[in-house]
Order: structure tokens, then sequence, then C-alpha cells
């Protein structure tokens, strides 16, 4: 659908345009180009670097020339999530864009508002010859969704900017000063593999309905794990062998769906063991369904010994919310996802268990508790993808007038957040220690689901107060 009548036009122009190009994390090279050929057609200076993250510089605006330098900041790539029957290829296929009322979502897939509409906004602000503004930077890196792989990679003295506006959040009126740092757990459980006997039926099982979610900023609510109910049904069969464990794709989503291939030596019991779970987790977000159908016996399975112990390992990998700042109010401290389970080489199983903290001190405690799980296991283990947490700064000139500035046009105070969720600002942190920064967006539901969706309206309130950002920092 066209998106050319909303308003503001010029950032669901761009929105619309970078829907077209598939942007799944690790498949960055067609949006980068883009962004390239979006400076090189407006004569302004460019740079792609060997990662492929883009920064396109904008002189001010005239009397502008003396103002603090402004660097926009988003990513280009997407978390590419699709519904069970949707037929889309996140590798050719454009995001079909749906507009109901207020709201732009997909159609059954992510719809990529994160980070898009960011840099939409970015976009928009470079190409308006009308907007007042100090010399200008946008920065848009690769990877943010997987490994923030861009940020960490990015030159320490390749931005010269002073303040730094993230366009990367995900509700409007809060505002971001704050975010947790993260690492990953990769165990490699060594299962026990022997033959299936003729007493065996083998049954693949399909596990749906939990609605998933992002792993920082909804951790803390009830979306369930799918890896966490697989492995409970596996504890509650009896000589049970595991043929195939197969849940989650991407280390920062909650896992929602799931298959099983397992060897049983009868099924007459199966639907107690359903209602046992559906009971169990009926208070999750969703509606848990399971469904299973006979299917040919292989050579061989893991043992039933081996079986159970893999379900014993992944019941008692930490996942969910460690600690809270604010268990009242929701504010995570430390947490871990156990996010994907898959079978590697047809030898081992690999389990990733993302984690994240808002102080390094969490970190060292956190990995304890996974150290002293995995010694009990057939386990070997490592941990990999670390990235810093962004520290709330106490003093903030530039936090301060944008506080300001939201109360003077909305007649509310904006709300101060640190987030659960990593943001590259805390790479930036790092590697620049003088920048002032802070993260805004619109409301955006679901991000990192099928059911992600843009406020039209919220959209259209927050590019107008980043407008008049830029022109107050004369």
């Amino acid at each position: 659908m066209k998106l050319e009548n909303i308003e503001p036009t010029l950032v669901f122009k761009y929105f619309e345009e970078i829907s077209q190009i598939p942007r799944a994390s690790g498949n960055e090279l067609g949006i980068s180009n883009y962004l390239v050929k979006f400076a090189n057609d407006r004569n302004l200076e460019v740079i792609q670097d060997e990662k492929l993250n883009v920064i396109i510089r904008k002189k001010a605006s005239i009397g502008y020339e003396n103002s603090k330098a402004i660097i926009l900041q988003g990513h280009m790539d997407m978390v590419p999530e699709k519904g069970e029957h949707s037929t889309h290829d996140f590798e050719k296929d454009p995001i079909e864009l749906v507009v109901e009322d207020d709201t732009l979502h997909a159609n059954d897939t992510t719809l990529g508002a994160d980070d898009g509409i960011g840099v939409a906004m970015a976009l928009a602000v470079l190409d308006d010859d009308n907007i007042l503004h100090g010399p200008l930077e946008v920065l848009v890196t690769v990877s943010e969704e997987t490994d923030l792989g861009g940020a960490l990679a990015l030159s320490d003295s390749v931005l010269k900017g002073d303040y730094l506006i993230n366009i990367d959040s995900e509700e409007e009126g809060i505002m971001t000063v704050g975010s947790a740092g993260g690492e990953l757990y990769t165990g490699y459980f060594t299962p026990e593999i022997t033959s299936i006997s003729n007493e065996y039926k083998s049954y693949e099982f399909n596990f749906t309905g939990l609605t998933g979610g992002h792993s920082g900023n909804e951790i803390a609510n009830p979306k369930g794990n799918m890896i966490v109910v697989m492995a409970d049904f596996i504890s509650k069969l009896s000589d049970s062998m595991l043929i195939d464990f197969s849940c989650g794709t991407k280390d920062n989503a909650i896992p929602r769906m799931g298959k099983l291939k397992i060897a049983l030596k009868n099924v007459d019991n199966i639907n107690l063991v359903f209602e046992e779970l559906y009971e169990k987790y009926k208070n999750l977000d969703g509606k848990l369904s399971i469904s299973y159908n006979e299917m040919n016996n292989p050579s061989t399975a893991q043992s039933s010994i081996s079986t159970a112990k893999f379900a014993e390992y992944l019941l008692s990998l930490p996942t969910g919310v460690n600690s809270f700042i604010d268990e009242k109010n929701k504010i995570v401290a430390s947490s871990s996802n156990l996010a994907i389970v898959t079978k590697k080489d047809n030898s081992a199983y690999e389990v990733w268990n993302s984690i994240r903290f808002s102080a390094e001190s969490l970190l060292d405690d956190f990995k304890n508790k996974f150290n002293e799980v995995s010694k009990n296991y057939p386990v070997t283990f490592n941990y990999s993808n670390y990235y810093p947490e962004w520290e709330y700064k106490k003093e903030s000139e530039f936090r301060e007038i944008a506080m300001n500035l939201y109360e003077k046009m909305y007649n509310k105070k904006m709300t101060l957040e640190i987030t659960h969720g990593g943001l590259e600002c805390g790479v930036f942190y790092v590697k620049y220690k003088n920048l002032d920064m802070i993260s805004i967006g619109p409301d955006i539901r679901g991000a990192h689901t099928t059911t992600e969706s843009l406020s039209i309206s919220s959209t259209k309130r927050v590019y107008d107060y980043l407008i008049e950002l830029l022109k107050s920092l004369k």
C-alpha cells in the first residue's frame, strides 16, 4: 500500500522505500548502498565503511554554523520473523505494508519499524532544507539486531558530533538515558545415541501459540519461553528417546514456537500430558497449542537417559528475570533468555542463552550460575558477543534541553528510562566518552514479532519534536 498521503509525508516516503529492500541482519548490502546513493544524489558527504555502516554529513543551516554538532543515529537491519503459514522470503521480498486506521503493520511478518522508522526520520531531515540545524551527521549501522557488530566495528575517531540522538526507542514520551549490556552463553550438549527398538514409534510435535517478544524489553512480562515448555514436556514422558529438538530463531527474541521429534513406547496418555501443560502455562500471553503426527522411525535416537538429562539441562539454565532494580515497576537489573536450541552437525545440540545486565558486577555473578549448571552435564560452553552497558549520566545539558522542549510542546513531562534492552549507545558511550546522548522514538508495539505495529500519529508527533529539537540547539 502506498503511504504517500500519510503525514509526515517525507518520513513515510522513505520508510516505504526502505521497506522495499530486504534488510534482515546479515543482508544489509542493498540498504547500505541505497543510503550511499541517497547521499550522492544530494551531494552530501558520505562514508561507507568496511562493515557497511554509513555516515552522511550535511552542513549547518545559515546562522547555525557555530551550533553544537548533532548525530542522528539508527540501524538499517531488521528482525526477520514471519507467521507459521507465511510464504514471505526475507532474502528477496519487500515488506507488505498494511494501514489500519492509525496503525501501520505488515502482512504476517515483522514490520521493520524497529528501526526503519528512525532511519526514515533521519533521511527526511537530510532531504528537507527548510529544517534548521547545526552541523549534522547521520549514522546508520548494521547488525544491531544480532550482535551490535556495526557499532562495535565503528572507528572511535570518525564521528564529529557533540550530541547524539538515537532514534531507536519504541515508546513516545519516554526518553531512554541508559541501557543494558549483554553477552551470549553458547552450550554444546553431547547426546548419547542408541538404536531405536521396534517397541517405539516416532512422532513429530508442533508447539505454537505463545506470543514471543523482545528479550530485553519484554522479559519481565508473562510471555513464556517455548524452549522451557518443550523441555518440560519431555521431562513428563517416560522412556522417551529424542530425535530432534528445534526452537528459537534469534538470541534477542523470546522463542514462541518449536518442533520436537521423539520416539515413544506409546502415546495413550499423551493428551493428559497436554492438559497438564495447558493448565500449567494458562496464564502466559497467547494460548499454548500442541499437535502431533506419526512419522517413520529413524534408525537411531538419543537414549532415554540422555534425553531426560538434556531436558533437565535446559530446565536448569537460567531464563527470565534474574534480578530487579525495581520489581514493582518491572525495572530489570539482570536477565537471560534461553533463545535457541538446534542440532549441530547431527552430533551435539547448540544452546544459546543471551545474558543482559545493567552493571558489570552483575555479569560475573550471573555467569557463575551458568558455569555451575553446565558442569553437571555433558556440555562444553563459551561466552561471546559481549557489548557494554550505557551508564546513566547524572548531569546532561542535552537531556535537560530535550526534556524542557517536550514539556513546552506537549504540556507533559517526558519519562526517563534506563532500558533493559541493549542499545548501540552503550558502544558509543565507550568509544566517545564526551558524547551527550538520548534515545527517543514513536510508539511501536510487538517489535520482533509478526504483530509489530507503528502508530502513525505518534510518528508525526515525534518527528515534529525532533525538528524543533534540532532548531532549538542554536
